[in-house]
């Protein structure tokens, strides 16, 4: 079996390589793919091997090493990234911490072999689900423990697993310990051949946050004066329709307010030109502060501001949503248990934004004429704003701690205990 998989993946390898070339995707560290690692890995024993697939894996890779290093300071931790996102993703997050950050090399067993003898870990770590059949075939030969972090097993792929059944159910017994996200992932992933006594529910990690932010009171005096929508991280021409809609809300509520946090600060006075054509007094956060009795919209025009501005929020806008460009973490909001509500193009957190679906714990739209339809209703409906703010916390706290119960796992297999 592992001949005929090996022979696969060559034949797959000779038409790969050349697209790779013609894209001009043949990138800086391609060649540890084939196992040519840098010099510093024969210094790195015994070590801890996370693997990180691209950008969404690698940040819970870099938060999973910070909270290793802390548990035990001297214990070396290697990182392995699939993409070029996720490895410079993992550069900038993981402050330090990590030994070593390499491509994972390709699923070759000559490959895996050469790699896993260079590296000698301890344990190794998988981001999410992540099976490569001759990886895992070397590690239980070896008898090196496997750790399935922030399992998830999506629908589509529980079908396609499902199919090649065969294949796959060898793949699952080999992992040594199941840290899943939640209920249905963790049946899943025993019906697909997962030792019972082996599964854990753990949570998401991709929800822990640092909460030091979150400390002050939610319940400033700025809250009971107004009635606040805070837009977060927006893009053009996202503030036009916010600005229009607001100015259309302001005639039959005289307390609402709107704070606007562009995504980039230079655009400050392509906005201020669009509120001084729409009639609105707006003051600038460098001048103004947090007040808002002077004005009617507040245009945030420093930078670091906004996961405390939420705290304001009676209702939060998820910018970069209404427009192409992925949107931004509705995680922050949530944390101050806000009411959220975002446009269609949420595709760098398509899995956060599926949990808060799922829970009612956001609202997303589909065009400006919704958002508006949306906007207005909530203002209407306080227990219906309160119950998606109640639900929205409700996720975080559900999920958090998942980072240090994962760290908990991982330092009882190093040590010897399951």
């Amino acid at each position: 079996m592992r001949l005929l998989y090996d022979l696969f993946f060559i034949i797959f390898a000779v038409f790969y390589i050349p697209v790779l070339l013609l894209r001009g995707k043949f990138h800086k560290g391609f060649m540890q793919k084939f196992g040519i690692l840098p010099a510093k890995v024969k210094g790195i024993k015994k070590c801890v091997w996370i693997h990180a697939v691209s950008v969404g894996e690698a940040a819970v890779a870099a938060k999973l090493s910070i909270e290793l290093k802390k548990k035990n300071a001297g214990m070396p931790i290697v990182i392995s990234t699939t993409t070029p996102t996720g490895n410079d993703m993992i550069r900038k997050l993981e402050k330090g911490t990590t030994d070593l950050i390499f491509y994972y090399p390709f699923d070759l067993s000559f490959i895996i072999k050469k790699v896993i003898k260079l590296i000698d870990p301890a344990v190794y770590v998988m981001i999410e689900t992540e099976l490569w059949p001759n990886a895992l075939e070397e590690f239980s030969r070896k008898g090196i423990p496997v750790v399935l972090a922030n399992g998830r097993i999506s629908d589509s792929s529980f079908k396609n697993y499902r199919k090649v059944a065969a294949i796959t159910k060898r793949m699952f017994k080999q992992i040594s310990v199941y840290c899943m996200q939640s209920e249905k992932d963790a049946q899943r992933v025993c019906a697909l051949g997962g030792v019972r006594d082996r599964v854990s529910i753990i949570g998401n990690m991709k929800f822990q946050e640092d909460l030091s932010f979150a400390e002050k009171e939610t319940e400033d005096a700025i809250n009971k004066d107004y009635q606040i929508i805070v837009a977060g991280s927006t893009h053009y021409p996202e503030e036009h329709m916010l600005i229009d809609m607001y100015r259309e809300l302001k005639n039959t509520n005289e307390k609402l307010k709107l704070i606007l946090v562009p995504r980039h600060i230079e655009r400050k006075d392509a906005i201020g030109i669009y509120l001084d054509k729409s009639n609105l007094k707006y003051s600038l956060y460098s001048e103004a502060g947090e007040s808002l009795a002077s004005s009617d919209v507040l245009l945030v025009d420093t930078i670091g501001h906004l996961k405390d501005l939420y705290r304001l929020a009676t209702l939060v806008y998820v910018g970069g949503s209404m427009v192409k460009k992925g949107g931004q973490n509705p995680i922050e909001p949530a944390i101050w248990g806000k009411p959220i509500i975002f446009g269609p193009h949420m595709y760098n957190f398509r899995e956060v934004v599926s949990i808060f679906l799922e829970n009612n714990a956001a609202i997303q739209v589909r065009d400006e004429n919704e958002l508006k339809q949306k906007i207005k209703y909530l203002f209407e409906s306080p227990q219906d704003r309160e119950t998606l703010a109640k639900n929205a916390k409700q996720v975080i706290l559900k999920n958090s701690g998942a980072v240090d119960r994962t760290v908990e796992k991982i330092m009882k297999l190093i040590s010897g205990g399951m």
